[in-house]
């Protein structure tokens, strides 16, 4: 008979607001599978993110986000790309991090991030054992208001994953336009290998971008 599986979904946000200054946001993504070939051929994948936004209403020149994530990723082997090598592990991380921008004045807004990552890796392949896998990622930025509605912005960024012994930093710039007061959209380069999110394994990130953001 022919290979047959199932897969369950779920996707929820949260959001709450607790006081003019604070607000609790939450997510919890994933997805559970199974599959009549066996166990080798299963994937499952589970974010759950917890954290806080602060933003100010008497000083807002200030914003900050708290955040929490727990990441469990296990690959189908459809997933496996040859190339690039993403599929080829199962992750389990927690993650924490701290993001902050501030005002210096009208036409300058300076940002640091720190995050860090502290799980384990799996051979999705071989079915090896899990081994430690901790880093950690520091940026620094600025953003630059031109003129108008046009914004200029470079980030410095260090990325150490400790349990390789490996250090690597770059730049990143960008420019972006905003559309209204609460969203902006913008293109830009990476010139790093690697992420600002922990939970991307990946070393093909340099390259052109787009992002789109929204605030509230």
């Amino acid at each position: 008979s022919a290979a047959a599986a199932d897969v369950y979904l779920m996707h929820n946000t949260l959001g709450l607001k607790i006081n003019p200054d604070w607000r609790f946001i939450g997510k919890a993504n994933g997805s559970y599978s199974t599959s009549t070939l066996g166990d080798f051929y299963r994937g499952d994948y589970l974010e759950a993110v917890t954290g806080f936004a602060y933003r100010p209403t008497q000083n807002d020149k200030l914003n900050a986000l708290f955040k929490y994530t727990f990441f469990y990723d296990l690959p189908t082997q459809g997933q496996a790309n040859a190339a690039t090598g993403l599929g080829d592990y199962a992750q389990l991380s927690n993650v924490l991090s701290v993001d902050g921008a501030y005002d210096v004045n009208p036409w300058v807004t300076v940002g640091a991030k720190y995050a860090l990552r502290v799980g384990q890796l799996k051979d999705n392949k071989l079915g090896g054992p899990w081994f430690d896998s901790h880093a950690q990622l520091l940026i620094g930025r600025i953003d630059l208001h031109i003129v108008n509605n046009w914004d200029v912005m470079a980030e410095l960024r260090t990325l150490d994953v400790s349990t390789a012994g490996d250090r690597k930093s770059g730049a990143l710039i960008g420019v972006y336009r905003h559309l209204g007061d609460n969203f902006k959209v913008g293109v830009g380069y990476n010139f790093t290998e690697f992420s600002d999110d922990l939970t991307n394994l990946s070393s093909n990130n340099r390259g052109v971008f787009v992002n789109a953001v929204g605030k509230f």
